[in-house]
Formats: C-alpha cells, structure tokens, sequence
C-alpha cells in the first residue's frame, strides 16, 4: 500500500510551449484524449496504485477550469489544487515543489500531467524503498511505430527534433549514475577513471523515454527550498543530485534543521538515513557491489536508482503536437490497459446521432449533433459540435464547440474549440486553430489555419 508512505504531485500547471497550436485559449492538462481530458489518465493511473489523494499544481488562472473538468470524471481519488501565484505560470517544476513545501509531509511521487502508461508503479517503488534511494527515475523503452501512425501530424511539415538524454546506470544494481542531455556532448564523452572503477558494468542510453515520473526524499524537497537556484527538477536538480552521490562532504554534516541564518546549505547535511537502515547497514552482509571492502552502497550516503519497464508496456509524454495526434490514433487500441478496464463511452447519451454512419472508433460527446447523410471513421467529435449533412470526416480530432457546414470532407485534421468550417470546404492534414472560421468552399492541404491573435501568441 502507499498511502500515507507516499505523497502523489501532479504537475498540471505547464502552458504546452512545444504545441502552442492546441493549447491557445485552453490548459494543456485538459486537451481532450478519447473525450476525456489529458490529466484524468495520470490521475487514474495513481488511482490503480493504491493512492488516494493527490495534489495537483495548477496555474492561478486555470484553477477553476481544471477543478470544474474534473469534477465530471467520476475519480474517486482526492484531489488538492495548489494555484501558484499569478504572473508564477512560468515557474520550473522545482520552483513548484518549493512552492508547496508546507503540504509535503512524506515522501514524493511527483508526476506529470500529460504522462499515459499502462505500466505499474510498483516496481519502481520496490527500488525506492529497498534501496534507501534519494530519487528514483521511471524509464520506459521508446514503442515501436504501429501502422495506425503512418499518417502525418495535421499542419505544417515541422524539423523539430525531440530533446534526448544521455543516461548512464549501473547493469548490476540499477544505480543512475550519469543524468545529460545529448547536445552537451559533441564527439565524445568524457568519463572519470573513479566513475568506471565503481560502476565497471556501466550501460549508456540515448533513447530512452523519460515518463518525468520521479520518486524523491522529503528530505530532497527541504533542501530544494533551500537551494533556489535549483528551478527545475529534470534539468537542474536531478542531475544535480546524480553527481552528487559519487562525492563526500566536504566538512563535517550538520543537520539542516540545526543551521540558522543565511549559511549556505550543502545537500550532505539534508540527507537523512532512517534509524532503522542507519543501524543495520554497519552490520549486514548484504552487499549491492564486488571488488572492494566498502561497505553496503559503497558508503554512499546519495543514491540514485532508475527502473526501466521491461516488456511491451505502453508509455507516451504527450507534449508535442505529433504526439498529441499519435496518442488520439491509438487510444482506443489500449484504452483498457491505460485505464484499467474503466467503461470507454462510445456515444454519449446526451448526444443526437442522426447518422447511420458512425464506425466503432468513432466518439461522440455531449450535446453533439451529427445529421443524417454524415460519414465519421475514426474520429473523436467532442461536446456541443453540429455536423451537418453532406460531410465525410475520418481520422479527426474535433474539440468542443465545433460547427462543420454541409457537403464538407474533413481527413486527418485537429479543429480546436470554437471551430467553424464553411460549406463545401476540404481539409486534408491540416490544424484549424480556436474559434477560427474556414471559409465557405476552401480547400486546404496540410495547413495551419488560425486567427491573427493566435498566430501571434505562437
């Protein structure tokens, strides 16, 4: 059970800077996936694990929405909405952390909202806690692309190239030993001679997905608030604490709570060993390396520890527009996995389906009318749309608010909210921006299609 060892954090404040495009007007954590918004499927998986509260970090100015969108899921989790202050928005994860120090009283899951998996927790969890860890990383191997993702990500072609990290971890133990990005490496990478001494049986990896599921210390958040120049957890303080472990303190550890003043606090006087594990190390003989006659881990007092979900489990950040499609493309195909059987609401019973042609990967939401004489294929239509007759629409995501005109042929396009499509328009690849109207007879072919407000704002 993890109630009350652990604590569940939910990073729901982020604004979607990689896909601006659907995010305009609307919280990234509350984009529609199936009809259902992006954060129900990480709080549904920390529902599935045995927990049963959770807070979850928003922006001042999206508190009410994210609250009012969630209130409809039907989670049986509780949640805590911490607003960070307004004009905070842009605030790192750490920074966040900070933020909510008061609330953290155990230790941390911290997880982010755009995360979907079907893997467990558990496992990484058992490493945490027989370990003794300080941070514990949750990996996942990158899926292979299935057929259904051949098409391409609605509007224009873009070079953006995915950020990759340089992970180095001990085959033997799991120990995470090297934490980087790939572009602060040219040709080569350097490696101590002390470092390979240690970890001899030293496995690099460059393609791993990192899920931004982490497993932390509290004592690891008393010392982010004391160290402020750590603002975010994956690029400043992880890899912080990662090269931490492979040294000593310099001085003598006091404990934190015994400074005063405005002294510089080193990591190595937060640290803290149960009493338990504090006596028993010094006596077991139990060890997790060879070669030496240090004792148990080395005698380190920091350790870090990544979990690498073996297997053919499902794991996706959906924080990019071409992942935000791709995940639209296949949820209905693991639907029962990421949700843990939870009832998939093909058409909801509020909406109007004159249509004799609606296939079975279609959805259907609230309030929504779809005349007769309308085709849909695997196609999530949201609350509140009108399609009227005459029109084809395959392989779309349609957003709330939406009105498609008669006689139109929609393929492989995302309409955000407020959508209007003129009679007689063909779009093909493309992404229509918020409360954008397309003109009457327009044809389109992987465009980006948005009001002036919009484009500027991206």
């Amino acid at each position: 059970m993890v109630a009350g060892e652990f604590q569940a954090v939910v990073l729901a404040a982020g604004h979607g800077s990689r896909m601006t495009e659907v995010t305009a007007g609307r919280p990234k954590c509350l984009l529609p996936i199936a009809n259902m918004p992006m954060i129900w499927y990480p709080l549904r998986m920390l529902e599935r694990e045995g927990f049963q509260d959770a807070i979850v970090i928003v922006a001042d100015n999206t508190k009410s929405e994210i609250q009012a969108a969630l209130e409809k899921c039907n989670l049986s989790i509780r949640l805590d909405y911490a607003a960070l202050p307004p004009g905070k928005e842009d605030w790192g994860t750490a920074d966040s952390l900070q933020f909510i120090n008061e609330k953290i009283k155990s230790d941390v899951v911290v997880v982010s909202s755009d995360f979907i998996t079907d893997a467990s927790l558990y496992p990484a969890l058992e490493l945490f806690r027989k370990n003794e860890a300080a941070v514990t990383m949750f990996f996942l191997k990158p899926a292979e692309v299935s057929a259904g993702d051949s098409l391409p990500t609605p509007g224009p072609k873009t070079k953006h190239k995915p950020e990759r990290d340089l992970v180095g971890i001990n085959a033997d133990t799991s120990r995470l030993v090297l934490l980087a990005s790939v572009s602060d490496f040219d040709e080569t990478l350097p490696l101590s001679r002390g470092l390979l001494r240690k970890h001899p049986h030293l496995q690099l990896y460059s393609r791993l997905l990192d899920s931004h599921v982490y497993i932390l210390r509290k004592w690891v958040c008393e010392f982010l608030v004391q160290e402020r120049s750590l603002g975010t957890l994956k690029g400043e303080l992880l890899p912080y604490i990662v090269r931490k472990q492979s040294s000593k303190p310099t001085q003598k550890v006091e404990d934190a709570s015994t400074i005063r003043g405005n002294t510089k606090n080193d990591i190595f006087q937060f640290a803290k060993e149960s009493t338990l594990v504090s006596k028993v190390l010094p006596i077991s003989l139990s060890n997790d390396h060879w070669g030496d006659m240090k004792g148990t881990f080395q005698d380190d007092k920091i350790r870090c520890y990544a979990h690498i979900v073996e297997g053919t489990s499902f794991g996706m950040r959906v924080n990019t527009l071409q992942a935000y499609a791709s995940i639209n493309r296949e949820i209905l195909q693991i639907w029962e996995k990421v949700t843990g059987g939870n009832v998939l609401v093909r058409l909801h019973p509020g909406a109007e389906v004159k249509s004799t042609q609606v296939d079975d990967s279609t959805l259907v939401g609230e309030g929504t009318l779809l005349n007769e004489k309308t085709s849909f294929k695997s196609s999530t239509i949201g609350a509140s749309c009108t399609v009227m007759s005459r029109t084809r629409i395959s392989n779309c995501v349609i957003m709330n608010n939406v009105k498609v005109n008669e006689g139109c042929v929609l393929t492989n396009c995302i309409l955000c909210d407020g959508v209007e499509v003129g009679a007689n328009t063909e779009l093909k690849d493309c992404l229509v921006g918020a409360k954008h109207t397309v003109g009457a007879g327009d044809k389109h072919n992987q465009e980006f299609l948005a009001d002036e407000d919009v484009l500027m704002e991206i």
